[in-house]
């Protein structure tokens, strides 16, 4: 089984209402405008949605913050960028998680525009409000988490629900079936690269519980994004997690490859960043492990 797992695309638009003007959005595309703009590359997300269809995925995996501020016009945009991937003939399967920049407002067309793109990347299986839920595969359980909520215009963090943590939970405690591994989506990472936490404007609110069930064996991989540059995390057991930055700040996919006659997980980089020919580097390269 190949799971195909990008992060953070980040499309920004100027939004068409006033209203925008006059809360956390406005903040969202100064702060593009004034950073974000010359670090970000819309182009990596065409070379990327061309390169996951050679890589022959039985899932794709999208963990959040498709858009910059959480406008209908911003999701409409990165639906036309993602549609390739959304085609019913596809041979894989779509699974999506907000980010904290899709559940930025609490405005209501805001709102509609995520949970209409939420139903379509995930091929209505599920409604927004249906997470947390648990995919059962061969030999694989997926637990898919929704952590991101509005916040106040200072803060980009995000929270796990009590009634999410609840059910999460009961999960992780039920047996496993002979063979099975477990998989934990989500948009915010339990950790940073190097095993500290995020800084507290940008953490996940009960990440401790999601890193202590990494630590005790009752995940053995998260996917996430969020924080912007790629990683790879082994705990001292073995478990991963494995956050797919940004991609179009870094230009990166992760590709996870599961056997299960084995239990064995294998895992490399493809890189779709830079010119075509010399990629963007990372500060933190001895974490990351090399492509076959």
């Amino acid at each position: 089984m190949r799971i195909v797992h990008f992060s953070d695309l980040h499309v920004t638009c100027w939004p068409r209402e006033l209203s925008a003007f006059w809360d956390k959005r406005l903040l969202g595309l100064l702060n593009f405008a004034v950073r974000r703009q010359q670090q970000f590359h819309p182009e990596y997300i065409e070379r990327a949605v061309l390169r996951i269809r050679t890589l022959s995925p039985d899932w794709v995996i999208l963990t959040g913050d498709l858009t910059s501020v959480g406008t209908g016009t911003e999701f409409a945009r990165a639906g036309e960028l993602l549609a390739p991937l959304c085609e019913t003939h596809t041979p894989f399967e779509l699974l999506f998680v907000p980010g904290n920049h899709d559940s930025y407002v609490r405005k209501r067309a805001c709102r509609e525009a995520l949970e209409t793109t939420f139903a379509r990347l995930n091929r209505n299986r599920w409604r927004l409000a249906d997470l947390p839920q648990c995919l059962e595969l061969p030999s694989l359980r997926v637990f898919i988490a929704d952590e991101a909520h509005p916040t106040s215009p200072w803060q980009s963090g995000g929270t796990l629900a009590a009634s999410t943590w609840a059910k999460l939970r009961g999960w992780f405690a039920e047996p496993r079936r002979s063979g099975e591994k477990r998989l934990l989506v989500g948009h915010f990472p339990c950790r940073g690269a190097d095993g500290t936490p995020l800084p507290r404007r940008r953490r996940l609110r009960g990440d401790d519980l999601l890193w202590n069930a990494l630590r005790d064996g009752r995940v053995d991989v998260a996917l996430c994004g969020h924080h912007h540059q790629p990683f790879l995390r082994c705990e001292p057991n073995g478990a991963m997690e494995i956050c797919a930055g940004a991609l179009t700040a870094y230009g990166k996919i992760n590709v996870l490859d599961y056997t299960p006659l084995t239990g064995k997980f294998s895992q490399f980089w493809v890189d779709v960043s830079g010119d075509g020919r010399t990629p963007v580097a990372l500060q933190n390269t001895a974490i990351l492990p090399a492509a076959p």
